[in-house]
């Protein structure tokens, strides 16, 4: 009975689609700017952020965020630090892949670094355009004023759903 048990969980897990996100340099250009310690800081919290939202880490999700944070949500509309956390615990955001391709990273002032470029993912659930693969333009702006990098601003258009 628990080798069957065992078998069962064991390709239970093996169908269950593993959560994937990664980043790369789209140029030579970003490659090298992303060498710059404020921009490297800057992109770890960005990773932290997907790895958040792929694991439904709610807790480290609004963490990523300022206090007054400005986001164009995946419904198109835009939302506050408050509404993006409701929309990942209820699963609205809901993804099993997310990639990143930086086009362009700089600094921006004293504590602001700005990375731009495009995002693909593969939305599941509840979340809108389940089932497909969605590629989207983002804009965000990082900042460290709280001596953490958090996300102040962000900008996400899709433009191709497969």
């Amino acid at each position: 009975m628990r080798a069957l048990a065992s078998c069962l969980s064991l390709s239970l897990l093996l169908s269950t689609p593993v959560a994937h996100a990664d980043w790369h340099a789209a140029n030579p250009t970003a490659a090298e700017a992303v060498k710059e310690p404020r921009i490297a800081g800057a992109l770890a919290a960005s990773v932290r952020f997907d790895r958040a939202i792929l694991d439904h880490d709610a807790k480290v999700f609004g963490d990523t965020f300022t206090d007054d944070a400005v986001v164009n949500n995946p419904f198109n509309k835009i939302a506050r630090k408050a509404d993006a956390i409701t929309n990942l615990r209820t699963r609205m955001i809901d993804y099993t892949t997310l990639s990143r391709s930086i086009e362009y990273a700089a600094t921006r002032g004293a504590h602001d670094v700005v990375l731009m470029g495009e995002e693909t993912l593969t939305p599941v659930g509840k979340a809108r355009f389940a089932g497909k693969h969605l590629r989207r333009r983002t804009t965000e702006v990082w900042t460290d004023e709280s001596r953490r990098w958090q996300l102040a601003i962000r900008q996400a258009t899709i433009y191709s759903v497969d």
